[in-house]
């Protein structure tokens, strides 16, 4: 009996030692945070940045992180991988950050995964969305709270179809983000209707007048198409000077947001012959974010804006489950406290992969009311 009480004591006492020696947390809980305020997602990255910052305001209200006030680190990368690496290098050899939501684009989060398994920092991207990513050996430091675009390829092929649409044409990016939704597309589409055309374009050349009469002399009935929103001027306004908008055009995301005041050709095409998908929720919880955001901001929340607040949430939570600011250790705590996680943006399950499993994609159009474009739900998907 002595024998064991002594056992039991020197346990306890271990446990005291070992709880001695953990690292307290730091004054200040630091989230670093790459979003694109200039680039060609400048106008998304604006707004998907300031829930980030609205997520952290809440956090701090409610007390903070292990006892401590969240810190919001903010870096642009100009919608570019290279820059984006070289903000994410900042972020962690000079702020000491264990942890970053971003970046938006999937190059970006390509760009970036290799170093952030090397050095141990957990990146949550609330947008980058090409399957690619999924197939990485790094996957273990980089979630992402928007699903792969497995879901909006499905998405995409299933507007097409179910509208009925016989011959298409792909229009893609020449990038990770139109590469993966292209294969995913044609995969979905295959055997189901005849792809006249599958062609990938440099988002820099914004001359776009070849790839268009290609798709003219095609002569499908509707374009499948993926860009971001400064390409997408360049691609719709030569489409409406080619008469392509008597044909129905079905995009991603990445044009979503689109500001009209670029282009007043643009917007006009988008009007008459553009359709689309993108994720959204609906609820409760996003009623409370949208009436939330717009008294902080006095607009309206776009797209993936819930994603990016759901990631700092997400990440606040693991911290505070870690119990430390160690980028391996949140890592661990994500994964538990990202399954079912009742988000903003919909419930948030990761895979061992880090991907979210599943979404509700809603299909906008373009309207013109009282002289002003605007968006309009027309649909729901969920997958």
């Amino acid at each position: 009996m002595v024998r064991k009480a002594i056992l039991v004591i020197a346990a306890a006492v271990l446990l005291i030692a070992v709880a001695a020696c953990a690292p307290a947390p730091p004054e200040e809980i630091k989230i670093g945070a790459i979003m694109s305020k200039t680039g060609a997602l400048a106008a998304m990255g604006e707004l998907i940045g300031d829930c980030a910052e609205l997520a952290v305001k809440e956090i701090n209200a409610a007390g903070g992180v292990l006892g401590k006030p969240v810190k919001l680190l903010l870096e642009d990368d100009a919608t570019d991988p290279a820059k984006s690496l070289e903000a994410f290098k900042k972020l962690v050899e000079v702020d000491g950050v264990e942890v970053v939501v971003g970046p938006m684009i999937s190059g970006a989060v390509m760009s970036i995964g290799p170093y952030a398994k090397e050095r141990g920092v957990l990146l949550v991207s609330p947008s980058a969305t090409s399957p690619a990513i999924s197939e990485e050996p790094w996957t273990d430091f980089a979630f992402r709270t928007t699903p792969s675009d497995t879901l909006q390829g499905k998405a995409l092929a299933q507007v097409i179809t179910e509208r009925g649409f016989k011959k298409v044409a792909i229009l893609v990016m020449d990038n990770a983000y139109g590469v993966g939704i292209e294969v995913v597309a044609e995969e979905e589409l295959k055997d189901k209707v005849d792809i006249v055309a599958s062609i990938r374009y440099d988002p820099a050349k914004l001359d776009y007048l070849t790839e268009l009469g290609i798709i003219k002399d095609k002569k499908p009935d509707a374009v499948l198409h993926v860009g971001y929103h400064d390409d997408a001027a360049v691609v719709y306004r030569q489409a409406l000077e080619l008469g392509l908008d008597a044909i129905q055009w079905i995009a991603a995301e990445g044009v979503y947001g689109f500001d009209f005041k670029i282009s007043e050709d643009a917007s006009e095409f988008m009007r008459k012959a553009v359709i689309g998908t993108g994720l959204t929720a609906v609820g409760p919880a996003q009623d409370e974010f949208r009436a939330a955001y717009k008294k902080e901001f006095g607009v309206d929340p776009g797209l993936l804006c819930d994603t990016a607040y759901d990631a700092v949430k997400l990440l606040a939570l693991a911290i505070e489950k870690a119990g430390v600011y160690d980028g391996a250790k949140i890592r661990d705590a994500l994964w538990e406290v990202g399954k079912e996680y009742a988000g903003v943006s919909g419930t948030i399950t990761f895979n061992e992969k880090g991907d979210r499993v599943s979404g509700t994609y809603e299909v906008w159009k373009v309207d013109l009311v009282e002289g002003e474009y605007s968006w309009e739900r027309i649909g729901l998907i969920s997958l």
